[in-house]
Parts: structure tokens; sequence; C-alpha cells
């Protein structure tokens, strides 16, 4: 691997006179700090690679913590989405009457139930979930459960038993 000053000429950046002229200025200076001097600039030099190189790996070590919090937080949503799946209550839940729930963004929405269904909500036998995107979902009550424990945010309206 060829010097740096070897590539400058290569490239044609510096000439020959150039590069005698700049080594010229450092045999001077270097002459004028003496040998304590020179070995103190290498010191600074090297403790100041050494503090950027601390300050990359501790920016790469937060960085990969912020994408292993994302991966795990990509999981969990995935999980508690097929528990959603899984608990969701099949069957005929609709109705004539409204049952009211704040939703995400502070909305308002209804669910059209029957009563049967009203009961249900009202004694804790089924939770209403609500996916990050605003989906709705009648689930049964082990369900709710089991999403409590991983992410409660989902679950809009659940009276525990």
């Amino acid at each position: 691997m060829s010097s740096i000053k070897d590539q400058l000429l290569k490239l044609g950046l510096v000439d020959e006179q150039q590069t005698r002229r700049a080594e010229h200025q450092k045999r001077v200076s270097n002459k004028k700090k003496g040998s304590r001097g020179v070995a103190e600039d290498r010191r600074a030099r090297e403790a100041q690679g050494g503090d950027a190189r601390r300050v990359r790996q501790e920016a790469d070590r937060a960085r990969e913590q912020g994408r292993e919090a994302g991966r795990l937080e990509h999981e969990a949503q995935g999980r508690v989405a097929q528990i959603v799946a899984s608990g969701r209550i099949k069957g005929r839940t609709g109705g004539p009457g409204r049952f009211y729930f704040e939703a995400r963004g502070e909305r308002l929405p209804y669910l059209a139930a029957n009563d049967e269904t009203v009961t249900a909500l009202g004694n804790g036998r089924y939770a209403i979930a609500e996916s990050p995107m605003g989906e709705v979902t009648l689930v049964d009550a082990e369900a709710a459960a089991r999403i409590r424990d991983i992410d409660d945010a989902w679950l809009r309206i659940w009276n525990r038993p």
C-alpha cells in the first residue's frame, strides 16, 4: 500500500515540490517542538482517535439497542394480533343496540350489539380490542387476559371479573 503522498501525486492533486515543502515544514516544526513535544502531539492524536472511536462505539451500541427494542415491539404486536385473531367472538353479536367506547385518538365509536353481547361486555366475558391501525374486534375474556399481559394498550373495554 502506498503512502498518502504517493496517492496524491498519482491523482495529480499535488506536485513533487509541494510534497517536499510539506515534509520540510513538518521537520522544522518537529525540531522546534523537540522530542517531548512530538511525543505529546502523538499521544494527543491517539487520545483524540480513541475518543472518536468510543463515541462511534456508543452510537453503534445505542442504534443496536433501538433496533432490538423495535424488533421486540414488532414481535409483541404480532403475538397480540394472533391472540386477537384466535380469541375473536364468532357468531351473531350485532343487533339494534349501540355500545359506545373510547377508541384511540379520542374517538367515540360504537359497536352494534344485541342484548346478550352488551351483558357479556358488562360482566367481563367479552372485551373490545383495538389494533394500532384502528381495527376493533370483540374477544373473549381469556384472550383479553393474554392481551393484557403483553400489551394492554390494545384493550379498550374489559370489565375484569
